[in-house]
């Protein structure tokens, strides 16, 4: 063949290539990922469901831009994009019941991950992961014997960890920004059996929306902003500080935690919204809250408590409904 025809044949290939990297692939078996397999880059959208397969292997992929979904895959075991550095898209693994092994050790930034109803998943490699826009981690077998995805994880958006029954500590070191919803329960529980999880965030500062359940501890003693709501409910937390927090813009709210007998909140100066305190059966001094000036929503608080004490607090907006069934309790200590 003469050179021209050799280049133009070359050209026709990579143009193929080019295009089946952009496609829309459904597949059923592991054959069916052979013509997008040499693809380094992927703009298109595969979708991975099938009871012929046991194992994705896909090396080439060092770049998504498009979306992977795998689902119901029964038979499936082991997912390896090992490969993968960067995703702009999405990837979402959902109803695989015997998956166990998923390796993407290399990826170190993505917009979206969900993994949900995988029970068998013990190794889950993403030890590179330093941004992601969105992930959520439901309904796992992830236990702690392993590296879990988040120890270089900086920053986030949204980030879910929930109902994880062999989760029992959740250490995020290096986290220092979630400017969306984070929300932490139901981990750690063991269909009843076990308390909850630890929940460490030693570098955390800035948090928009916070929800925490289920915690056997937590610390966060760098936090300091909280643009909305601050929600502390259901643990077997004993103790309650976050030494460094300045604001929280919404509703801060600590009710049903029935191990709770401490609650310190030194540096707090202002809560936009509401002040929820109840059902802490264990906590019958509320303080901690020597800075707190303004409440720009309702204080609420109902338990059993013997004292409250707010001593700066000089303005709240929404008005004031506090019932305790102690009957120590003497009101008059919240006259101004």
């Amino acid at each position: 063949l003469s050179s021209g025809l050799l280049l133009f044949l070359s050209a026709v290939a990579i143009h193929a290539q080019q295009e089946s990297c952009a496609n829309q692939v459904v597949v059923v078996s592991e054959a069916d990922l052979s013509p997008i397999a040499a693809c380094s880059t992927f703009s298109g959208s595969v979708t991975i469901s099938g009871a012929g397969i046991n194992a994705i292997v896909w090396p080439a992929l060092k770049s998504l831009t498009g979306s992977i979904k795998v689902t119901s895959n029964p038979h499936l075991a082991t997912l390896n994009l090992d490969g993968l550095k960067t995703s702009t898209g999405k990837i979402t693994l959902y109803n695989n019941t015997i998956l166990n092994v998923v390796n993407m050790s290399n990826l170190q930034s993505i917009n979206s991950l969900e993994i949900v109803t995988v029970p068998s998943l013990r190794q889950l490699s993403l030890s590179s992961i330093e941004t992601i826009n969105s992930l959520k981690i439901e309904d796992t077998g992830l236990d702690n014997s392993g590296t879990l995805p988040w120890s270089q994880l900086h920053q986030a958006t949204d980030l879910g960890v929930s109902n994880n029954k062999f989760l029992k500590a959740i250490n995020m070191p290096s986290l220092k920004t979630v400017s969306g919803r984070l929300t932490i329960a139901a981990n750690g529980l063991m269909e009843g059996q076990g308390h909850g999880s630890s929940l460490l965030l030693s570098n955390l500062t800035t948090c928009s929306n916070c929800t925490f359940r289920h915690l056997t501890e937590f610390q966060a003693p760098s936090l300091s902003t909280v643009s909305a709501s601050l929600s502390f409910d259901e643990t077997n937390l004993e103790k309650l500080e976050i030494p460094a927090l300045k604001t929280v813009g919404q509703t801060l709210s600590i009710v049903s935690n029935n191990l709770l007998s401490n609650v310190s909140f030194a540096e707090l100066i202002s809560i936009g919204g509401a002040l929820l305190i109840a059902n802490n059966t264990q906590l019958r001094t509320v303080g901690g809250f020597q800075s707190l000036k303004d409440i720009a929503g309702v204080l609420n608080m109902r338990g059993a408590f013997s004292n409250i004490s707010l001593p700066h607090v000089t303005n709240v907006k929404g008005g004031m409904s506090v019932l305790s069934s102690s009957t120590d309790f003497d009101c008059s200590t919240l006259a101004k």
